[in-house]
């Protein structure tokens, strides 16, 4: 069953001579349970396209299907709780809030969601990623060594 579907991307920046034609008809599909990785040279489309399959980045031509929903067909509220709901995103700069704690962090897509945290699964995922002790420090006190080897 195909999970994921991308047809004929393009994302192009900019017009004329100097257009960047970051993508260019681009296609793929993705079968549930399948696990798929992209690699490329720097600067060979690879975060732009990834940014494009979770809807983070609207192509200039092409579609995206995530579990039978045409992603770009969605208006911008509705895309933005598709992506918290279906979509999981770890980036190379963590993108965390500021102002909040670890904890925090953690629970805020659930509560934009209007659900409260299960803790038993918010404990489970909190050991996955070895912060116990760190629950109540910002952002700006942890080591980005220490979450992205928690990450790969």
């Amino acid at each position: 069953m195909i999970i994921l579907e991308a047809k004929q991307l393009k994302k192009i920046y900019g017009s004329g001579p100097t257009a960047v034609h970051a993508i260019d008809n681009v296609s793929l599909t993705v079968d549930r349970g399948e696990f798929v990785a992209v690699v490329g040279t720097s600067g060979s489309g690879k975060s732009t396209f990834l940014h494009m399959l979770g809807g983070l980045d609207r192509p200039t031509s092409g579609c995206v299907t995530i579990d039978d929903k045409k992603i770009f067909e969605l208006k911008e509220e509705e895309l933005t709780i598709f992506r918290r709901r279906k979509i999981g995103f770890v980036f190379q700069n963590f993108n965390l809030v500021s102002m909040l704690n670890v904890y925090e962090n953690i629970v805020l897509p659930i509560q934009l969601d209007g659900n409260k945290p299960d803790k038993k699964y918010i404990k489970q995922i909190i050991q996955m990623l070895g912060l116990e002790n760190k629950l109540q420090d910002l952002p700006n006190q942890l080591s980005g060594e220490i979450i992205s080897a928690r990450c790969i």
